[in-house]
């Protein structure tokens, strides 16, 4: 789950969302924090999701996951080159979101379900059982 987490994050940043303090926590190997009452009505329900989009999700999940991997090592290798390392990244962040919006899902409906997942472990059952 560490490194679904990890791209979910990378993703965030590609839709403007924040997701440093996830990535950091999840590196450190520490579960993110309950979402208070309040804030999960503003995802949605993790019962609103179809098993459609639970598909699609999980397709564009694991594409997610490749791209990473294909750009970290990129990255890494240009790391004494900041303006290049910076560039491999939006690369990188530019390929997830068309992963995603090929996978037939919108980049913040894929934030949605990649959210919800985090608090909800029936989503993420429902999630692993269609890898």
């Amino acid at each position: 789950m560490k490194k679904r987490v990890l791209s979910l994050s990378a993703l965030f940043l590609a839709a403007g969302l924040s997701g440093a303090a996830l990535a950091q926590q999840s590196a450190a190997g520490q579960q993110p924090p309950k979402a208070p009452q309040t804030a999960q009505p503003a995802l949605g329900e993790a019962s609103d999701i179809s098993d459609d989009e639970v598909q699609r999700f999980a397709d564009a999940q694991q594409k997610v996951e490749e791209i990473k991997g294909e750009y970290r090592t990129k990255v890494q290798e240009n790391s004494d080159q900041p303006e290049q390392a910076m560039e491999m990244q939006r690369e990188a962040q530019q390929e997830m979101v068309q992963a995603v919006k090929d996978s037939g899902l919108e980049v913040r409906k894929y934030n949605q379900i990649a959210q919800l997942a985090q608090y909800d472990s029936g989503l993420r059952e429902r999630i692993e059982e269609q890898r």
